[in-house]
């Protein structure tokens, strides 16, 4: 392995510093501080050749502070003695500026909170540019020497987030992740390959340029049919987005609001028998953060137990107006900060079925690698629309038979969910929105409804 003089993210130590230098300059009843950093090595490729690696280092500080029931809250990356005592000022002058909130539920206090050293993995932290060209340059020589043209990207890195709050509080974890996408083309074709892990090291170029480029080559000369509503079986790619959605909806604060689809229907039976869904940020299979962004330890919540809706998940503020405990679920990352609390670590548990027990069982159907372009309609009834993409097939008489045209979908996520009946017997991981992953194996659902037909 090749090893590189690539900037290192800060360590445990150096972050504590930059906590007390914040809160030194509080002048208010309660402060807290969240440090999020990231250290990211990217190799882009198009046209079967790598044109851009690029090394980005961040680390930002929110500042909120609390004056009665006031609440101000600043943000800087920029963290000079100066520039923290500017967020400061701001986070007092804007809390000065806002009415009471009565339902503040204060800041949390310190917590045992057991660390996952094994999420940060030293292959990865040691992974550079020529380790990164050696796996993107399978699929870029396999797609060229099959006159294909491959593009896409693999990402290396490290994730840190650090809390210190005035209750004497502090929580640190940093982890490692590596994430590969890639898609190869010809003129009226595309196919799909993704993976990540913790440890870089097992990305696996060869196996995911076969991967892509089978996809790709299968698929030339799509064909188009009707909408209708056909069985299906979707790889794992297309299970991750379809969960990536249901992720807030677990959340305590949208069912309380009537937002969500667990709304009045915890402890019913909302989806079929052979799935059960789990939230476990500890899981080191997944990417783990033994805490959310308020410091509290995240806990294992059920939240289909074979079929059966469990409880929502809860953050400090939506635990206090219901007279629970937070389950540690709080999210306040980048764009979607105070977001309030919501599932990241998503698992679905797997089955007894192989892919190729679900092709053989399958009639007439539909193969589906991935989803594309996916917005959701209706969060009640958890209805999305989006398209099919790089890599769709028909399926007649337990085998595929041809590929197809991309199609428009619009089906809610617990319909289809209520109408699975085989379950993949392996797990495949893949990113979401929030900072998190989700672990899922591939599905057959019968009934799934497409609405539109594209002519690509």
């Amino acid at each position: 392995m090749t090893t590189t003089n690539e900037t290192t993210a800060l360590g445990e130590a150096q972050l504590r510093e930059v906590a007390e230098r914040v809160l030194a300059h509080v002048p208010a009843d309660a402060a807290q501080v969240t440090l999020a950093g990231q250290t990211s090595y990217l190799t882009r490729f198009a046209n079967n050749q790598i044109h851009q690696n690029v090394a980005e280092q961040d680390l930002r500080a929110t500042v909120q502070v609390a004056i009665g029931q006031k609440v101000g809250t600043a943000t800087t990356n920029d963290l000079s003695d100066e520039a923290i005592a500017r967020a400061v000022a701001d986070a007092v002058a804007l809390a000065r500026l806002q009415p009471d909130d009565p339902e503040f539920p204060g800041f949390a206090h310190r917590h045992h909170i057991e660390p996952i050293p094994q999420a940060t993995v030293a292959r990865t932290l040691a992974f550079g540019p020529a380790d990164r060209a050696r796996v993107v340059g399978h699929v870029c020589k396999d797609a060229h020497a099959e006159g294909l043209t491959a593009s896409g990207s693999f990402a290396t890195g490290t994730k840190q987030l650090a809390i210190a709050n005035t209750n004497g509080a502090w929580a640190y974890h940093q982890s490692t992740v590596a994430n590969f996408n890639g898609v190869v083309m010809s003129d009226d074709s595309s196919g799909w390959a993704a993976d990540a892990h913790l440890d870089a090291g097992l990305i696996d170029g060869e196996a995911l340029a076969e991967e892509a480029i089978d996809k790709c080559l299968r698929s030339r000369h799509p064909q188009e049919i009707e909408p209708g509503e056909y069985t299906v079986i979707l790889e794992e790619y297309a299970v991750v987005e379809l969960l990536s959605f249901l992720g807030r909806g677990f959340g305590a604060e949208d069912v309380r609001e009537g937002r969500s689809f667990l709304a009045g229907h915890v402890g019913e039976r909302l989806v079929h028998p052979d799935i059960s869904i789990w939230d476990d940020a500890r899981d080191l299979s997944g990417v783990p953060c033994p805490f959310d962004h308020e410091g509290v330890p995240g806990r294992k919540a059920m939240l289909f137990d074979h079929g059966v809706a469990g409880e929502p998940v809860y953050d400090m503020r939506a635990a206090e107006r219901e007279g629970k405990l937070s389950t540690g679920h709080h999210f306040g990352g980048g764009a979607f900060w105070n977001a309030g609390p919501l599932a990241s670590h998503l698992f679905m548990a797997p089955g007894t079925s192989t892919k190729d027990e679900m092709l053989e069982a399958t009639e007439r159907g539909i193969w589906i690698t991935r989803f594309h372009y996916v917005n959701q309609l209706d969060p009640r009834r958890t209805t999305l629309t989006g398209m099919t993409r790089d890599g769709t097939f028909w399926i007649e008489g337990g085998k595929i038979v041809k590929p197809l045209r991309n199609l428009r979908f619009t089906h809610a996520i617990l319909d289809a969910l209520r109408e699975v009946d085989m379950v993949g017997n392996r797990t495949k991981l893949g990113l979401n929105w929030y900072g998190g992953a989700n672990r899922v194996p591939a599905l057959r659902i019968k009934n799934f409804r497409f609405t539109g037909k594209t002519t690509f």
